[in-house]
């Protein structure tokens, strides 16, 4: 598509390299390049982001009325041309790369809760207790079972969840990895409610901490806060902003961790619980804080303070007494 919104050339191409590579060198002069987000988007960028003098991955759009793949493309286009499409960040960073372990490590997660859903619900069917010690790994609840087949389908249970309590523990070996090679992963980790995993996935999603020029970016980003709808003067409810789901389900379990033990995100909850805030409210303030710290720890290099502004302040009277 031109400047002035022609379409200029179409074509239809093969997913290989080769020819993806021929088409876009085909076009000459200065090339701009949009796609939508997807399961090969990362491929994608790799390959061609030095082919082209500005390349923009963007976020899948929800359409209506008739959809192929030229509308798409003409549309993705058009975007392009008038400068309106709502990038997805991807970077080169060897960083990128973590998200392909934390995908199959939350992959074995939720399959692994299934399992255990599905295991209990037998015993629960037939009124035995399951809040035993250990009872996803003790073989001998399955004595406890009558009937043949739901023995039989317990037995596959019992194994499946065995055999994805090993795949976890083998995803948890690589974050491991991952913490002794990434500093940033390391100091993520000194944050109240961020352990191994958490200081993973976080890194793994936002890469760096400097695609966030200021806290209330990430905040949104996280889907952390909502935006005020407006009109005329008069506000409309608020909208929560598109972002990232997974980066919200971390701060927020954080949140719930760190409040489980004394440290300056305990305090904060206390203090607006005393103040009559909503248990739900004061968590969704911990995690906000959470996120902010997870930027200021990681732009500044230096691990987690609790006592930091304790810290500073004295440091601060030490200066003016002339100490």
């Amino acid at each position: 598509m031109g400047k002035s919104g022609k379409v200029l050339k179409k074509g239809k191409v093969e997913t290989r390299e080769d020819l993806l590579l021929g088409f876009v060198r085909s076009v000459k002069g200065p090339r701009k390049l949009i796609f939508e987000e997807g399961v090969m988007s990362h491929w994608l960028y790799m390959l061609l982001k030095k082919e082209v003098d500005e390349l923009v991955v963007c976020q899948p759009r929800e359409r209506k009325g008739p959809k192929t793949d030229e509308l798409d493309a003409e549309e993705l286009a058009e975007l392009l041309r008038s400068g309106k499409p709502k990038s997805v960040f991807h970077a080169d960073d060897v960083l990128m790369d973590l998200r392909i372990i934390v995908s199959g490590y939350d992959d074995v997660i939720q399959e692994l809760g299934r399992a255990k859903n599905r295991y209990k619900a037998l015993y629960r069917q037939a009124a035995i207790q399951t809040d035993v010690t250990k009872f996803y790994e003790s073989e001998e609840m399955l004595l406890s079972l009558d009937g043949e087949e739901r023995y039989y389908v317990a037995c596959t249970l019992f194994e499946q969840i065995r055999f994805l309590e090993q795949q976890r523990a083998g995803y948890v070996e690589r974050f491991e990895e991952n913490a002794r090679k990434q500093k940033a992963i390391k100091l993520l980790m000194s944050i109240p409610g961020i352990g191994l995993v958490r200081a993973n996935q976080i890194v793994a999603i936002v890469v760096t901490p400097y695609r966030f020029s200021k806290k209330y970016k990430l905040f949104a980003y996280a889907m952390l806060t909502k935006h005020s709808r407006t009109s005329d003067g008069k506000e409309y409810g608020k909208q929560q902003a598109m972002g990232c789901a997974e980066l919200k389900r971390v701060f927020k379990s954080a949140a719930l961790s760190s409040i489980k033990s004394d440290n300056a995100f305990r305090r904060k909850y206390d203090e607006m619980r005393a103040a009559g805030k909503s248990d739900r409210t004061a968590r969704s303030a911990v995690a906000k804080k959470i996120a902010a710290t997870v930027l200021g720890v990681w732009k500044s290099g230096k691990k987690y303070n609790d006592k930091h502004k304790e810290v500073t302040q004295r440091a601060n009277r030490n200066c003016h007494s002339g100490a």
